[in-house]
């Protein structure tokens, strides 16, 4: 019943080129986690009677067990799948994961995977990007990237979808594996806010520069990364969040992170 809603609202504002995926319902308190998944990203917002999945992580089932422990047994409905990018640590755990829950929209940025595993990801389809959004009562979560020219970019890291949701008692920007090109293009066209940052690429020296640091000031900011060869998170990143005031949480040290907004403030739940 609550998909039927969606989607008659998504073709009434298409018709009226007005690019924008409404859900009708009244939110509860929200929890948001960022899920321990081992080297790779798994997020989600849950509010209550509505749930947001963005990327499933690697194909070692973390994210699935992460998922069943935030919405319990009997829920097995997840209305909105997000695939920042078709890399094998942000999808990989989605097969399994859409064969437990039913989905009501599978949602990329148009990218299609190499990897075999991409094939098996099956689900009622839509793309978005730069421009689009999502409503859930007070919330908004706008799609910032990709825009027509990073889409067609031969790095899939830098089609990652990325988002910002806005709402009472906070803003979140969820970066996906974009890189510092992508974060140049989002400070030069935005006024980039936010009050938790889902650092970029697991933390890689590659992304969240200097500038881009400086401009989005989180007071919280989750690195999603597990045992990897690549140096993730890079000291540097950690150094200039760190340096701008930001709490860190890092998923391998600190498990799923929890953040539920709570009288005008961030309640921060880890499970280690």
């Amino acid at each position: 019943m609550r998909w039927k809603s969606f989607i008659s609202l998504l073709v009434i504002c298409n018709a009226i080129a007005w690019r924008q995926a409404a859900i009708a319902a009244r939110p509860a308190i929200p929890s948001f986690y960022f899920f321990d998944v081992g080297q790779g990203d798994g997020e989600l917002l849950d509010f209550g009677p509505v749930e947001i999945l963005i990327d499933g992580g690697p194909p070692n089932g973390m994210a699935l067990k992460a998922l069943k422990r935030a919405l319990g047994r009997d829920d097995r409905y997840i209305d909105l799948v997000l695939l920042t990018h078709p890399h094998l640590d942000h999808f990989g755990g989605l097969p399994e994961i859409m064969k437990r829950y039913r989905v009501g929209k599978f949602i990329t940025n148009s990218t299609e995977g190499t990897a075999p595993a991409y094939g098996s990801l099956k689900g009622p389809g839509l793309v978005l990007g730069e421009g689009d959004r999502i409503t859930y009562g007070d919330y908004v979560m706008t799609i910032l990237g990709p825009d027509e020219n990073e889409r067609n970019d031969s790095d899939p890291n830098k089609t990652s979808l990325v988002a910002l949701l806005s709402g009472p008692g906070t803003s979140m920007l969820f970066m996906g594996d974009a890189h510092a090109a992508n974060e140049d293009r989002l400070r030069k066209k935005y006024k980039l806010k936010a009050d938790v940052l889902k650092v970029g690429h697991h933390g890689s020296r590659f992304s969240s520069s200097a500038a881009f640091v400086n401009e989005v000031r989180p007071k919280i900011a989750v690195f999603e990364v597990g045992k990897n060869s690549y140096g993730h998170p890079a000291p540097g990143t950690v150094a200039r969040l760190e340096g701008i005031g930001a709490r860190t949480y890092a998923t391998r040290e600190r498990g799923t992170v929890k953040i539920v907004p709570s009288g005008g403030s961030l309640r921060i739940f880890t499970e280690k």
